[in-house]
């Protein structure tokens, strides 16, 4: 489309599994209430409604200290069939609209609206009649925000939710952004913000008029690229469908169903490194990690973990137990476990760039583990975890034996 300046749709649902629920439920609206996962008798708060937030509720809480803050407080297990219907009616307008569209599988889409104004009118006008199409057909009210790039979509769209609709005109991207909070700033972790903090930075705008050298300075090889977000520069494309051949997926179907949680853990340990030994060699890491578990009754759940930028098998690791402690929920067996790598991205960015540059020795040690690795076999190193579950269950084969998707 030559020099012609994008336009995408971004499309957030906030609290996505909640408004499900409220959707398909009419009397939970204005109400309220939390979806719930326990495990080892531990509930936490996987999402909530509004008026939950409101009352101090946040997502994580542990279910007590939930019910603390609202008397009588209604407790939703979580249904996820319901979220995959809902996807795929998002999906389907979506398509309608956008040749091009990505989807998070959580409510979250980007359109990429660039040259559709012919065909659906003046973009912003456009994102007002996908926003009534979707509420009509679904009965969700995602944020919607338009704008050149997916980057300030997503800023955008942090401004005003839960609800509501906004264009940031192109070119007005870096006077949109000046006052924003620096915590709106996505891969703003806690190292960064204890940075800027020290600086006295709050506002993105602080971090946009900084000098090459004064960022170099600040943040290291990473504040040119960090400098630029700030400024509203984002070239990243919009990825079509479900990001295809973009992934790397692996499924540990046990030999026997488990419940034993410590199984799980080294199931999930090796997983970790059989699809990060894989993702490393193509030189990527992750900015989005999915778990899955099937039930021995084949009824499964599944979840992400987003928001940073794992590459070491120690991290993608304990971001998928996260998700696994937050799901799992029965006390049934475990049929089997996946792990699944999405959002790949080059090793050379990360959104919280000065928490990875200081685990350069951790990642230092990583590639000698890979070494051994590619010349051994996958099975030559692993961890402490690995051996010690395999040997105490040995009809339970985690290494030899196990069949793997």
């Amino acid at each position: 489309m030559g020099n012609r300046p994008r336009t995408i749709c971004h499309l957030n649902c906030i609290g996505f599994r909640a408004m499900v629920a409220s959707a398909k439920d009419k009397a939970l609206l204005g109400r309220p209430f939390v979806i719930s996962g326990s495990t080892c008798g531990r509930a936490l708060v996987l999402d909530l409604s509004h008026e939950a937030l409101q009352e101090g509720i946040t997502r994580g809480m542990s279910l007590s200290n939930a019910e603390k803050c609202v008397k009588n407080l209604l407790v939703l297990p979580p249904d996820p069939s319901a979220y995959t219907v809902m996807n795929r009616e998002l999906e389907k307008i979506a398509a309608v609209y956008a040749p091009l569209y990505e989807n998070d599988g959580l409510g979250n889409l980007y359109l990429d609206l660039t040259g559709t104004d012919t065909l659906f009118g003046a973009p912003f006008a456009c994102s007002g009649r996908i926003l009534k199409k979707i509420h009509e057909q679904t009965g969700m009210r995602p944020t919607v925000s338009v704008a050149n790039n997916k980057l300030v979509t997503k800023i955008a769209s942090r401004v005003i939710r839960p609800t509501g609709r906004i264009e940031i005109q192109n070119g007005m991207e870096a006077s949109f952004l000046a006052h924003q909070s620096l915590k709106l700033l996505p891969g703003m972790g806690v190292s960064l913000m204890q940075t800027a903090a020290v600086t006295g930075y709050r506002e993105i705008g602080e971090l946009a008029a900084l000098t090459d050298g004064e960022a170099l300075s600040l943040f290291g090889k990473y504040g040119l690229k960090l400098r630029d977000m700030a400024l509203g520069i984002d070239t990243s494309p919009v990825e079509s469908g479900e990001l295809g051949e973009k992934k790397i997926e692996r499924v540990l179907e046990f030999a026997e169903d488990v419940t034993e949680a410590e199984i799980i853990k080294a199931g999930i340990v090796h997983l970790s490194e059989i699809t990060g030994i894989e993702m490393r060699g193509k030189k990527l890491g992750t900015a989005r990690i999915r778990f899955k578990a099937t039930y021995s009754d084949g009824a499964w759940v599944q979840d992400i973990e987003k928001g940073g930028y794992w590459i070491t098998d120690k991290n993608i690791a304990q971001a998928a137990e996260k998700i696994y402690r937050a799901i799992v929920v029965r006390r049934l067996r475990i049929k089997s476990i996946g792990v699944s790598l999405e959002d790949l991205r080059p090793l050379g960015w990360c959104p919280d760039l000065f928490e990875v540059e200081q685990e350069e020795k951790q990642r230092k040690l990583q590639e000698a583990k890979d070494k051994i690795r590619n010349r051994y076999g996958i099975g030559s190193l692993t961890t402490g975890m690995v051996m010690v579950v395999q040997k105490k269950y040995s009809t339970i084969p985690l290494l030899p034996g196990a069949v793997y998707g």
